[in-house]
């Protein structure tokens, strides 16, 4: 568990924290499945042919790295 869930909470508050985090295993292992099929869907859309006749492609580019680093984060926080 990452130390940002708990950070700044009181030590009441940390406790129920840690609890409902060790208590939803099943509910953060779907999540992140459901996250990592977000990731390739979105890689897969940017990767077709289509995608690199957009005049804009390097803004493209740059805005599902940034999707997918944000994606990445969130499977971090919620990964054991």
């Amino acid at each position: 568990m990452k130390k940002s869930w708990t950070s700044g909470l009181e030590p009441d508050q940390k406790k129920l924290m840690e609890d409902y985090f060790k208590g939803s295993p099943l509910l953060r292992e779907r999540l992140v499945k459901l996250v990592q099929n977000k990731i390739r869907v979105r890689e897969a859309d940017v990767v077709s042919i289509a995608s690199y006749e957009s005049p804009s492609w390097s803004h493209v580019q740059a805005d599902n790295n940034g999707y997918k680093r944000a994606l990445l984060e969130i499977i971090e926080l919620i990964s054991n």
